[in-house]
């Protein structure tokens, strides 16, 4: 049954009746598979038999009014309901199709009645808790519909159509801005939507309450996406180790083995490129156009801009951040000579990363709604960008003044810094540092300004 496979299912059903003819499942169940393929005659039959049977099963009463219902014949499913109550008085199903039963005819006064006697016959659930909002949006009754999802909500803040639902009962009263609040509740969770209490604090720690929250909202998001992403495959979070470790494969054998790097220890010093540049690089291609991916959530609620880059990049981070620490681990493992004091450098260099990632994904996510001509380019670009960072070489070694001005490049400077912390066990270049510091600032700044700047012009470029 739950293949859809009705025919198979109603045979099978069939052989039950005959070996347990003491149980109403059999009879149910195979009336209901014959109604699925529309023998609405032969499933008559079999209910009929099972009423004579098993008339103090409620099941038994639910498909009969169900297969009146699909004939549309509302007097006979109006009978099956009261001869179902008068053998189940304190049922909830059959009080809450009853409750039904009365909406579609009209009766809402009768249906509240039904309704109450439902909710009150099982507490626990949810199906006459909706059912009693709805009735309340039947009669347009918004303030009573909001306090009932309200009711809902409280008992089951975990269901997401509730809070949709609430959000259209507001808007009908004009409270458009609590209806954002509560569709954005529906779909990133309700803890962090809750409005923070401060009623005597001043305005800097609101300031300071509401950066904290918008930086939960972000992580949440980031890491239900890294969920549902994982989820998709047979091997889950182990996907964040071997795409990587493929990619280092097939690097070595081509520029290690084939072509001859001639660079010493090559398997780690391709490893303290590859996985930094890997990062950077899922982090800046998918929050590119992350904006324009936002715009019907932007649209609907007044959520900042930048939120969508910040949730590419930090998931792009979770994702990145276990495969660089089980990756440098093995690397380090195979050759204890570059274990030093300095490795703990190492979580400031992952931080400058991070900046440097954020301040260009944040500056890149906001140019290309007002040029979408770039977001093709943002692949090649990174491709680029790849070969000119020093990611499969050492680009020091470049003839000329050809590594001078690979310097220049901050992604170059950044996997340099990692080889030379790591391969050498020196400390970082600081001078180094400092470029990635200067570039981070400059981008972090003139992206803050051109958000500040074009704001409310995102969600107007997402119509063209």
């Amino acid at each position: 049954m739950r293949e859809k496979r009705w025919l198979e299912a109603s045979a099978l059903w069939q052989v039950y009746r005959d070996q347990y003819p003491g149980h109403p499942a059999p009879w149910t169940q195979g009336a209901t598979c014959l109604m699925r393929l529309g023998e609405m005659s032969a499933a008559a039959v079999i209910l009929e038999k099972a009423r004579e049977r098993y008339a103090r099963h409620a099941s038994v009463w639910l498909v009969s009014a169900e297969w009146a219902r699909l004939l549309h014949d509302r007097d006979r499913e109006r009978e099956f309901l009261e001869q179902g109550l008068a053998k189940c008085p304190e049922q909830w199903e059959i009080l809450y199709r009853s409750a039904d039963l009365q909406v579609r005819q009209g009766n809402l006064i009768q249906a509240e009645v039904f309704n109450e006697r439902a909710r009150a016959a099982d507490q626990q659930r949810i199906e006459p808790l909706i059912q009693h909002a709805e009735l309340a949006e039947k009669c347009e009754d918004w303030p009573e519909a909001e306090s009932r999802w309200h009711q809902l909500l409280q008992r089951k803040p975990e269901h997401k159509q509730a809070y949709a639902r609430l959000s259209k009962v507001l808007i009908n009263q004009g409270r458009n801005q609590d209806a954002r609040r509560y569709r954005l509740a529906g779909q990133y969770g309700a803890e962090l939507l809750e409005p923070v209490k401060q009623p005597n604090a001043e305005a800097n720690s609101k300031g300071s309450a509401g950066k904290f929250h918008f930086a939960q909202l972000v992580l949440t998001k980031a890491l239900l996406g890294l969920k549902s992403e994982t989820s998709r495959t047979h091997l889950n979070y182990a996907w964040v180790v071997i795409e990587p470790l493929l990619h280092l494969i097939i690097y070595y054998m081509l520029f290690g083995q084939l072509l001859n790097a001639g660079v010493e220890n090559y398997g780690l010093f391709l490893l303290c490129g590859l996985v930094p540049w890997m990062w950077f690089a899922k982090a800046i291609s998918t929050s590119a156009t992350s904006i324009i991916g936002g715009q019907s959530l932007m649209l609907t609620t007044n959520i900042a801009p930048a939120f969508f880059p910040l949730v590419s990049v930090v998931q792009a981070t979770l994702k990145q951040l276990p495969a660089l620490l089980c990756l440098l681990a093995l690397g380090l493992a195979t050759d204890i000579k570059t274990l030093s004091w300095n490795l703990l450098w190492l979580p400031l260099i992952i931080v400058l990363q991070l900046l440097l990632t954020i301040s260009l994904a944040l500056l890149i996510a906001a140019i290309i709604p007002f040029l979408r001509d770039l977001a093709n380019l943002v692949g090649t670009g990174l491709m680029l960008l790849m070969f000119l960072s020093g990611v499969i070489y050492d680009y020091r070694a470049m003839p000329g003044t050809i590594g001078q001005w690979l310097e220049y490049n901050p992604m170059a400077v950044m996997i340099s810094t990692y080889r030379r912390v790591i391969l050498d066990g020196n400390a970082p270049d600081m001078s180094g540092l400092c470029f990635i510091v200067i570039v981070t600032t400059t981008l972090l700044t003139c992206g803050v300004i051109f958000y500040r700047l074009q704001h409310r012009k995102f969600v107007r470029q997402g119509l063209r």
